[in-house]
């Protein structure tokens, strides 16, 4: 017993081995390939060397002072050579190095006198004689926190996501009243409108990614997101439901999550807007959304038509969903991180598809007819349609 319990063991140990070796071969692999530089890419050809431009991720503007925060793209040194205001050369100091090594980043800080609502132009070269330039339709005093600001972006959430899921919420007594058809009809119809809200997140979140440089992770970082975020709702869903199908209460608030991350990322693009001075396209937005999130609240309410609610348990769904469009308006209006960016909108997606799956599963097992009926089919295709034509406002 005891000689066949010690095989066991080396057999185990046996195991770990063997797990490790490909590992082991693969770094000595790559080791090999990247020691070697750039002579096993001339064995089939050669790639024209890329241009020495930097990357201007933002202008700010203070009393005075431009300050101009740049990044270098590229895999070879990048160093800042001069800078431009409307063409012409102007004295700068650089917080942060002078020479940018790949990915790092500097602070350019120019004295300059601007003038508010004017268009600007700026524009960086490096030693190598390349410029990359950036040009800003109105300048105005980039917004720094304040009490007032602080409030005034959190009255900006509650008007874009608060207010319109409560307003959608106000349908609850009309669908008391509907027939069990209706019923599977508008939750068909929140099947649309998520599945319109998760892939207008993913295109964000790829437009997004595609402004980063390749070595942040290209379209992997975007299915990353929307992995970790289906799985992480999926698991949620279980752990709310104990393994059984979602309804009610439990699958309006999965519902209401969704909804939750995608309206940050409308609070995201508000934010930003008004933090870059494009004041009209920020107040443009502020309508779109509202017009465009009132279904929202149909959505989270269908679920919820024939079970009895509390009304705290109606506020917490409205805070759920329409709440974290301030947090988004104060991320947007305050930093600047595309990294995050990009993530969060894959987030969103996942969330957004894996309550579409949520909502399939209860309209199949309620609606008379299943998911082939033609009232499913049509509120899904509702869904889209609504959410399309009232994000023309926003587009």
């Amino acid at each position: 017993m005891e000689a066949g319990s010690a095989t066991t063991g080396s057999g185990r140990l046996n195991w770990r081995i063997w797990a490790v070796v490909p590992v082991l071969l693969l770094a000595l692999a790559v080791g090999a390939v990247v020691s070697s530089g750039s002579s096993l890419v001339e064995l089939v050809g050669t790639n024209p060397p890329p241009a020495d431009e930097f990357d201007i991720r933002r202008v700010e503007f203070s009393q005075g002072e431009i300050r101009i925060v740049v990044r270098n793209p590229q895999p070879d040194d990048l160093t800042i050579a001069n800078v431009n205001v409307d063409d012409a050369i102007v004295p700068y100091t650089v917080d942060g190095p002078t020479t940018l090594g790949r990915l790092r980043s500097s602070t350019i800080v120019v004295p300059f006198d601007w003038v508010e609502n004017d268009p600007i132009t700026v524009g960086v070269t490096s030693s190598t004689g390349i410029e990359t330039v950036e040009e800003i339709p109105a300048a105005i005093e980039t917004p720094q926190p304040s009490v007032e600001g602080f409030f005034g972006y959190a009255l900006i959430g509650v008007l874009v996501g608060v207010l319109p899921v409560a307003l959608g919420l106000l349908w609850l007594p009309a669908l008391r009243q509907a027939s069990p058809v209706w019923l599977a009809t508008f939750m068909a119809f929140t099947a649309g409108l998520l599945s319109f809200l998760g892939v207008e997140a993913l295109s964000e979140a790829f437009q997004l990614q595609a402004l980063l440089p390749a070595a942040l992770g290209g379209a992997g970082l975007v299915l990353l997101g929307v992995a970790l975020s289906f799985l992480g709702m999926t698991a949620l869903s279980g752990a709310l439901t104990r393994g059984t199908a979602a309804t009610g209460l439990t699958l309006a608030l999965l519902i209401a999550v969704g909804i939750g991350l995608h309206n940050m990322g409308e609070g995201l693009a508000i934010g930003a807007s008004f933090a870059l001075g494009e004041l009209q396209l920020g107040s443009f937005l502020i309508v779109g959304f509202m017009i465009h999130n009132v279904t929202e609240g149909l959505g989270i309410a269908t679920p919820i038509a024939k079970s009895k609610t509390t009304l705290l348990a109606l506020v917490g769904l409205v805070l759920v969903a329409g709440a974290p469009t301030i947090l988004g308006a104060w991320i947007g209006g305050y930093t600047t991180n595309e990294v995050l960016a990009a993530l969060f909108f894959a987030i969103a997606a996942g969330a957004a598809f894996q309550v579409v799956v949520e909502v399939g599963r209860y309209v199949a097992r309620n609606a008379p007819g299943g998911l082939r009926s033609g009232h499913a089919i049509a509120g899904f295709i509702a869904g889209i349609a609504v959410m399309y034509v009232t994000g023309l406002l926003v587009g």
